[in-house]
């Protein structure tokens, strides 16, 4: 019998309700591993962007030969640089790229398999890039789409999502996880496991996984294929990322809490 499932956004992330229960979903869950390579990269955009907007007021002052107090300067230079920091900015535009290459290869999935799909994505050139580079992959492994866009769930783990899809790679199927940038980042393991392990429980059989790079810029490698880690070694360690995010999800929601008392 299958569940009843509902998706649930808001400010505390993303959840699933299955059944009337309230489970997090498998990403949400992987924000609470630490990226060590975020820091010194969002520091450096920062930089660039502090640098450039100085330059600029610079050359302006310059031009209208008019001489201003430093603290004018200071307060012209925050304003030009606004309230939102270089790499939220960046992080946006690259997550905007993604969920446009993701929307187009899930109504060409769609389409192939006769499902509803919709009107088809008007997208950027940068996400019609990484997309075009699906498309080659596709036809290298004469793709053929089995599930799209499904949303899983373990009751025994307590955690849901939605994998990219369930498809025949050279007529044997595996599930695919799609991932846009210039790599494949470790959690992307974790987050296929977590799904196949779904799977299984919800009554699919056991099953290799794939993650496929697409490039996300034009200056980006070609399309990558790796094949995901075997869930028996990489779900221990999603369920040890999920008690992290429990104990720190707690926590913000006390903290929360003694901000609406205050």
């Amino acid at each position: 019998m299958s569940a009843t499932v509902t998706r649930r956004d808001g400010p505390s992330g993303r959840f699933y309700e299955v059944d009337g229960e309230l489970y997090p979903s498998v990403t949400h869950i992987l924000t609470a591993i630490n990226k060590p390579a975020l820091v010194p990269w969002a520091a450096k955009m920062e930089r660039e962007a502090c640098t450039a907007a100085a330059a600029a007021l610079y050359d302006d002052l310059n031009a209208s030969g008019q001489k201003f107090p430093a603290s004018w300067y200071l307060t012209e230079l925050h304003a030009r640089l606004g309230k939102e920091k270089a790499h939220q900015k960046a992080l946006a535009k690259a997550g905007d790229v993604g969920t446009q290459a993701h929307k187009l290869i899930e109504w060409t999935m769609r389409t192939a398999l006769g499902a509803e799909a919709g009107p088809k994505p008007v997208v950027s050139d940068a996400a019609l890039w990484a997309f075009m580079a699906f498309e080659d992959w596709a036809k290298s492994v004469a793709l053929k789409p089995v599930l799209v866009e499904r949303t899983v769930y373990s009751k025994v783990h307590g955690y849901a999502g939605t994998m990219d899809v369930l498809a025949r790679i050279h007529g044997v199927l595996r599930t695919v996880d799609f991932k846009t940038g210039k790599a494949i980042y470790p959690e992307a393991h974790l987050q296929s496991a977590a799904y196949r392990v779904a799977m299984v429980e919800m009554g699919y059989a056991p099953m290799a996984g794939l993650i496929v790079r697409l490039p996300k810029v034009a200056t980006d490698p070609a399309f990558e294929v790796v094949p995901a880690l075997p869930a028996a070694e990489a779900l221990p360690v999603f369920l040890a990322s999920k008690a992290l995010w429990t104990w720190q999800y707690a926590h913000e929601a006390k903290w929360r809490q003694r901000a609406r008392v205050a």
